[in-house]
C-alpha cells in the first residue's frame, strides 16, 4: 500500500492541480503573462499612414458631431488630386450610416468612387437573440448579431465595405481580431483591416494568406507598435490644407480615423496595457500582421492540459522523494520549460500558456513542503513527552536563554575605559530578544542587540543560533557589515521556518573611541555626546537577517568621545501599549533617557524600564522589552615609558 501510494500521490496531486487549471483558474493573469511575454515591439511599416481626426482639426472645424461630411469628401479629394501618387488604399475608420444634407452625402460619394480604393466603414452590434418557428422558441443565440450599420446607399455603391469592430478580451485588453461577421446566413463581411492588407497586396503583387480563425472569425494578433509608433501627427486638417505632399501618400495605406480622446475610441491592447491605443492604431497592427504573415495558432488547451499532467505527476515524485536542494532544481526545470517553451515556440507560430506549468510547479513544491513539514510535525508529536515534561523543558529553555545572555555586571572590572549595562524582560517564558557584549581582543568590543520574529519557544532557539553564529563570526571578521552578510547566508541556508531578526552590531575600538556599526532592519540607536541629549540617530537601514540570501549590508562609523553614550533596544520599548492602545513611542523614550542622561548606563535603562511601566500600567506586555546602554569614558591610558 504505501509503495502503491507513492505513485498514487503524485497522479492525485497533479489530476488536481490540471483540473484548478482547466477551469480558468490561472486565466486572466495568464494572458496577462502571454502578453509580456509575446508582444514585444518590432519596426512599424511606413506603408500605412494614419491620418488623424484630432485636437487640430476639431479645433479647426468644431466638435466632431456638428461636422459635414464634405470635410471627409474635402480629404479624399486631396488624396486623389494627384493621379501619380494614388494610395494603394484609403480606408476610413468612421460609419457613415444614415443621409444627412443631399449636397454633402453626395458629394463624399462621388470623392469616394473618384479615389477607386476607398473602404468605408460597417458595424456590427452583438447581443442575446431568440430564434423561433411555427410561433415556438426553437434556439437562444448569444453573441447574435441584432444590427448591422451600413454606409448609406450611395457611399456603399462606389467603395468597398469593411466592419471596423474592435472585440476586446473579456479582462477587457484587445488581443484577437475579428477577420469578418455575417449579418445574415450566407453574407460575409470582411474586416476593414483585411480588405486594406488585400488591396495594398494585389497592388504590389505579394500574396494575402487568411489566419486560422476560432470561435466565429477570431484570430490573435500580433502586435508591432505602441500606441503612437504609426501616427506621425497628419491631421487631416493639414490634408485638406494641401500641407501633405502627394507623394507621402504615393502606394500606401492611409487609415483616416478618430485620434482625439474626445471621440472617445480608445482600447487597451496587449502591447501597452498603461495606455490605450486608438482603434484606428488596432486597424494599423492588424494590417500589419497581415502583409507580413505574422499569424499565431492559439494551441488548443487539452494536448497542452495532457503535458501538463505528465509534467506535473513526475515533479510531484520527485518533491516527494528528493532533498530539498534536489526540489528547487526540479522546480527551477520545471520553471525554465514552463516559460522557456512557450517563448521559442511563439516565433514558429504557436501561443501557449507561459503560466500553466509554473503555477502548477509553485502549488506542487508547495504542497510537497508542507506535506514534509506535516510528516515531521507528525514524528515529532509521535516522540513528544506529557504536559509536565513539556512544562519543565520550558522552565529549562528559560534557564538555558538566562544563562546565553551575559549578566554578570560590569562585565568586564578591570576595563575602565567604558561602562555597559543592558537588560531583557521577555513576554513569555522565552523570548526572541537578545543582547551581547564580549572582548574580540584587548582593543575591540563587540556589542549586539536582536529581535528574532515571532515569540516562544521557537524564537528563542533562534535567537541563540542568531547570536551564537554573530558571536562567532565577529571573532574572524571586523567588518560588522561582513560579519552579518556571513550570518544571513548561513541562516538562509537553513531557516525551513522562514524566520528573520533584525541585528544591530557595532564593533568600538576602545583606544581610538571609532565605533562601527551596521543595521540588519533594527531600530535607530539613540546617541548622547557629552556635551549634549539623548537624540536618535537614523543610520543607514538593510535587509532583515535570514529574510533573504544574498543582501549585502552598509556599515557607517561614529567617533565616540568620553562622555558619550550610546543606547541600542528592540521595539518592545517604542511599541508597549497602554489600556487605550496608545504607543509608548520614540518620544516618550527619549524623555526617559534624557532624565537620566547623566546616570551610569544601569540608571538610564532603571528609567526607561520605569517609564515604560508607568505608561503601560495594568495592560499585558505583548513584545519582549531589550535594552543595552554603553557609556565611552576614555580610551586607555598609555603605557608609562620603562625605566632606565
Amino acid at each position: 500500500m504505501k509503495k502503491a501510494g507513492q505513485f498514487l500521490i503524485p497522479l492525485a496531486a497533479a489530476l488536481l492541480v490540471t483540473m484548478l487549471v482547466w477551469i480558468g483558474t490561472l486565466g486572466p493573469l495568464d494572458r496577462w503573462v502571454q502578453d509580456a511575454l509575446f508582444q514585444q515591439p518590432d519596426v512599424p511599416s511606413t506603408d500605412i499612414m494614419i491620418v488623424g481626426i484630432d485636437e487640430l482639426a476639431l479645433d479647426m472645424y468644431g466638435p466632431y458631431h456638428t461636422w459635414d461630411r464634405s470635410i471627409m469628401a474635402s480629404a479624399l479629394e486631396a488624396l486623389a488630386a494627384d493621379p501619380d501618387n494614388l494610395p494603394a488604399a484609403v480606408a476610413i475608420d468612421v460609419n457613415y450610416a444614415g443621409h444627412t444634407s443631399p449636397e454633402s452625402d453626395d458629394r463624399l460619394a462621388r470623392a469616394a468612387a473618384a479615389l477607386g480604393c476607398t473602404i468605408t466603414a460597417t458595424i456590427a452590434e452583438y447581443g442575446n437573440r431568440t430564434v423561433w418557428e411555427n410561433g415556438h422558441a426553437v434556439a437562444f443565440e448569444s453573441s447574435a448579431i441584432i444590427n448591422y450599420k451600413e454606409p448609406y446607399e450611395a457611399l456603399r455603391a462606389g467603395t468597398t465595405q469593411g466592419h471596423i469592430n474592435v472585440m476586446p478580451d473579456t479582462d477587457g485588453i484587445v488581443r484577437h481580431a475579428l477577420l469578418y461577421v455575417e449579418p445574415e446566413p450566407g453574407q460575409r463581411v470582411w474586416s476593414m483591416a483585411y480588405e486594406a492588407a488585400h488591396m495594398y497586396a494585389e497592388r504590389n503583387d505579394i500574396p494575402l494568406n487568411l489566419p486560422e480563425t476560432i470561435g466565429k472569425g477570431h484570430f490573435y494578433v500580433a502586435y508591432t507598435g505602441h500606441p503612437g509608433d504609426y501616427y506621425e501627427d497628419i491631421s487631416i486638417a493639414a490634408l485638406i490644407a494641401g500641407a501633405i505632399p502627394p507623394g507621402y501618400w504615393a502606394n500606401k495605406i492611409v487609415l483616416i480615423g478618430p485620434y482625439a480622446t474626445a471621440l472617445q475610441d480608445t482600447y487597451f491592447s496587449a502591447m501597452d496595457k498603461a495606455e490605450p491605443m486608438y482603434g484606428v492604431e488596432i486597424q494599423a497592427n492588424v494590417i500589419q500582421a497581415m502583409i507580413d504573415g505574422r499569424y499565431k495558432t492559439e494551441v488548443a488547451d487539452m494536448p497542452q492540459l495532457a503535458i501538463l499532467f505528465v509534467l506535473c505527476a513526475a515533479g510531484m515524485f520527485c518533491f516527494r522523494r528528493m532533498k530539498l536542494w534536489q526540489c528547487l532544481i526540479v522546480f527551477a526545470v520545471l520553471v525554465l520549460i514552463g516559460f522557456g517553451l512557450p517563448y521559442l515556440l511563439y516565433p514558429a507560430g504557436f501561443v501557449t500558456h507561459p503560466l500553466w506549468l509554473p503555477s502548477a510547479a509553485v502549488i506542487l513544491l508547495l504542497a510537497a513542503m508542507l506535506e514534509r513539514f506535516r510528516r515531521t510535525i507528525k514524528e515529532r508529536q509521535a516522540l513528544a513527552l506529557e504536559k509536565e515534561r513539556i512544562s519543565a523543558e520550558l522552565s529549562l529553555a528559560t534557564r538555558i536563554q538566562a544563562s546565553a545572555l551575559p549578566k554578570t555586571f560590569p562585565p568586564f572590572p578591570d576595563r575602565h575605559e567604558f561602562d555597559i549595562y543592558a537588560s531583557m524582560t521577555p513576554a513569555k517564558e522565552v523570548g526572541g530578544d537578545f543582547y551581547d557584549f564580549f572582548m574580540i581582543d584587548e582593543d575591540h568590543l563587540g556589542l549586539v542587540i536582536g529581535d528574532v520574529s515571532g515569540k516562544g519557544v521557537p524564537a528563542s532557539l533562534f535567537m541563540m543560533v542568531a547570536m551564537a553564529l554573530i558571536r562567532h563570526v565577529c571573532m574572524r571578521e571586523s567588518s560588522p557589515a561582513k560579519v552579518l552578510q556571513s550570518v544571513n547566508t548561513e541562516i538562509c541556508a537553513r531557516n525551513p521556518e522562514e524566520m528573520f531578526v533584525t541585528v544591530w552590531l557595532g564593533i568600538l575600538e576602545i583606544s581610538t573611541g571609532k565605533l562601527v556599526a551596521a543595521n540588519a532592519g533594527h531600530e535607530f540607536p539613540a546617541l548622547r555626546k557629552a556635551d549634549g541629549h539623548f537624540e536618535l540617530f537614523k543610520d543607514r537601514h538593510g535587509f532583515v537577517v535570514g529574510g533573504m540570501a544574498g543582501v549585502r549590508y552598509r556599515e557607517y562609523e561614529l567617533q565616540m568621545e568620553p562622555g558619550d553614550k550610546i543606547f541600542v533596544y528592540t521595539d518592545g520599548v517604542a511599541e508597549a501599549t497602554n489600556s487605550s492602545e496608545e504607543l509608548f513611542g520614540t518620544d516618550r523614550m527619549l524623555e526617559a533617557l534624557r532624565r537620566a542622561e547623566d546616570a551610569p548606563p544601569a540608571g538610564i535603562l532603571e528609567s526607561v524600564s520605569k517609564g515604560v511601566q508607568d505608561f503601560v500600567g495594568t495592560a499585558p506586555q505583548f513584545d519582549d522589552l531589550t535594552m543595552l546602554c554603553l557609556h565611552y569614558k576614555a580610551a586607555p591610558p598609555a603605557a608609562a615609558p620603562a625605566a632606565e
